[in-house]
């Protein structure tokens, strides 16, 4: 069996800690704790707190995108967005965060190299969202009232705000919400999908 390297454990954790913490709540002192190494250790591979984080929302996003991509498009769309969603309802369920998410809360304190991953890795989303509502829309044989690539950007704004505040007030009905709108959406029962729009703006402004 391989064994993790430091540097593999390193960026494991740190992901983990911005998750439950955000870009300013932990220090090299947290990591090198959790790992079992000096704070040099740390310095070695990752001189600055930034150069740590880059990595970290490199290899967060690559790993999103391995997922996402990796989902059977074969599968009933419904479905699809259900296995899109389902890995974020384990994330609140370990009363964790998206990773980007968090940081994005704290983005003005950071490089702009990682103001650019964090916009590309919504846009990643939004855009693999946007190609299933499309679908949907095909199946239809109609559009929707929103165009797919609002409507995504919309659907996983609504998704992120679910998994922030279910943090805050232990409750999923706000992300659970934006899960049945995602589905609702992507349905191919045009009764279906004009009742989920009705409920829509509610979902929206939670």
């Amino acid at each position: 069996m391989k064994s993790t390297s430091v540097r593999e454990q390193l960026l494991a954790h740190t992901l983990v800690l911005i998750q439950r913490r955000g870009y300013n709540g932990f220090s090299y002192r947290d990591l090198a704790e959790l790992v079992g190494v000096k704070t040099s250790s740390i310095h070695y591979y990752f001189p600055t707190k930034d150069d740590l984080v880059l990595e970290a929302m490199r290899l967060y996003t690559a790993s999103v995108s391995d997922r996402i991509h990796a989902i059977d498009p074969t599968l009933p769309l419904a479905e699809q967005a259900c296995q899109f969603v389902k890995p974020l309802n384990a994330t609140i369920e370990l009363g964790n965060a998206c990773v980007a998410g968090m940081l994005s809360a704290e983005v003005v304190t950071m490089p702009e190299q990682v103001r650019s991953l964090l916009q590309a890795h919504f846009q990643m989303n939004e855009g693999w969202l946007t190609r299933l509502l499309q679908r949907a829309e095909e199946e239809r044989g109609c559009a929707g009232a929103v165009p797919p690539e609002a409507l995504a950007k919309v659907i996983y704004g609504a998704v992120q705000n679910g998994i922030i505040t279910a943090r805050m007030s232990g409750s999923n009905d706000r992300f659970n919400a934006a899960c049945d709108m995602l589905v609702g959406a992507v349905s191919t029962d045009p009764a279906a999908h004009h009742q989920s729009k009705r409920v829509e703006p509610e979902v929206a402004v939670v």
